[in-house]
């Protein structure tokens, strides 16, 4: 496991740490806004760092492959002058994949070095969240004397000077993000023009028109920051005065050229019940409308929680051509602590999918019990189905000592 995936927790904890502080001490406030609004994902960082890793050692292998396959075939063999032509192509294609490497190899470098801003500013946070909540149990117990005044006054100056600490630390976890965007964007482009310059042609082509697709990525990022750094805000006053606390803008084109755009929110009741709902819309440049999504979840304070997607992509065009696929899913649980300090609970949930086109599909339900956070029984059940009407089931009954296959190993169309 990662020293990344430590992050939420001590994130979490630091800022319940100072929301409480707030109460005694209301300069303590921005504090907890700017915890809160500096939340990043270390893990998903590190994950694709390690993407970005993959990526340049797959570069290698292909320059290699590439020169060791020319170098397989002697002179003698091949001698003719389109072999030297076909040699300065492979050295101008394989210093192309030397700027890619070198592109890749520092974007893995600038992501895990962010990753490890972000955890380093955890770090501090959950320090200064402990000191916050020790100071603010002083300033509460000067307040309820008759004589803590000064002492009151005293850690509200210690309570100011905590906010222009976390200011100029923001600070720096921002430098560090601008640097990476600075290596992301910047050797995007020297990359490209490096490649330009050794024959490739279409590389600024492609580059300008990577920075309009992720010019509307960006400027949906944005717009969403400027809802959520304001949400943020209310809810680091503790005053509960808006039911949306959070919203999720996206707008990504994929390899294939679909745009995916839609977002969601999240609403919170007084009685603390969160609720959550989000759609979006997939269209291709050629094929029009080809699908979109509906979400939908809801948790409460009572430990019930449910959720569900349903969603249909048809990939060459709602309407045009074969028809889509339906897919869908829903979940449910309850967890539960007893008198002793053990939680418990159980979650059951049904996902599958349907192909308009051929009439196969399949369907899964399952249903687990839960004891402090591992699952001690269950039950896996997969039915699939053909378009010709045949049909099979099997699954699995999973217990602490084995899992019990049931139904048929086999589909009759495999058999």
């Amino acid at each position: 496991m990662s020293l990344f995936n430590s992050y939420d927790v001590l994130m979490g904890t630091a800022e319940t740490q100072t929301t409480i502080a707030s109460v005694p001490l209301p300069t303590v406030i921005p504090v907890a806004f700017m915890f809160k609004a500096s939340k990043g994902a270390p893990a998903n960082l590190e994950t694709a760092a390690k993407a970005w890793e993959t990526a340049a050692q797959s570069i290698e292998k292909t320059k290699t492959m590439l020169q060791e396959r020319l170098g397989a075939i002697s002179q003698r063999d091949w001698d003719a002058a389109d072999r030297r032509a076909y040699e300065a192509k492979v050295q101008e294609f394989v210093s192309q994949l030397d700027a890619m490497q070198v592109f890749c190899q520092a974007v893995q470098i600038a992501l895990l070095v962010f990753a490890w801003a972000l955890m380093a500013f955890a770090i501090f946070a959950i320090a200064l969240g402990t000191f916050l909540s020790v100071l603010a149990g002083i300033a509460l117990a000067a307040l309820l004397s008759v004589v803590g005044a000064p002492v009151y006054a005293s850690c509200v100056s210690l309570a100011s000077t905590s906010v222009a600490i976390t200011g100029v630390a923001t600070g720096i976890l921002a430098a560090a993000a601008s640097l990476a965007a600075v290596v992301f964007q910047g050797g995007s482009m020297l990359a490209a023009f490096t490649s330009y310059q050794r024959g490739n042609e279409a590389a600024l082509t492609d580059f300008t028109q990577a920075q309009m697709n992720g010019s509307a990525t960006a400027l949906t990022n944005l717009a969403q920051n400027a809802v959520n750094a304001p949400l943020a805000f209310i809810d680091s006053r503790g005053g509960g005065s808006s039911p949306l606390s959070e919203i999720d803008l996206d707008a990504d084109r994929d390899a294939d050229g679909i745009w995916t755009a839609g977002g969601g929110a999240t609403f919170e009741t007084a009685g603390q019940t969160e609720i959550t709902g989000g759609a979006h819309v997939q269209w291709g440049d050629d094929e029009g409308f080809v699908g979109g999504d509906v979400s939908g979840g809801v948790s409460t304070q009572g430990g019930w929680s449910a959720e569900g997607e349903v969603g249909y992509t048809d990939s060459d065009g709602v309407g045009q051509g074969d028809a889509g696929t339906l897919n869908y899913s829903a979940s449910g649980g309850y967890e539960a602590e007893n008198g002793s300090g053990h939680n418990y609970g159980g979650t059951v949930g049904v996902e599958g999918e349907h192909d308009f086109e051929s009439g196969d599909g399949s369907t899964s339900v399952s249903a687990t019990g839960t004891y402090n956070g591992g699952d001690v029984a269950g039950y896996t059940q997969n039915y699939q189905y053909s378009g010709d009407g045949q049909s099979h089931w099997n699954g699995n009954v999973n217990t602490p000592v084995a899992d019990i296959p049931v139904g048929d190993e086999t589909p009759p169309w495999d058999q």
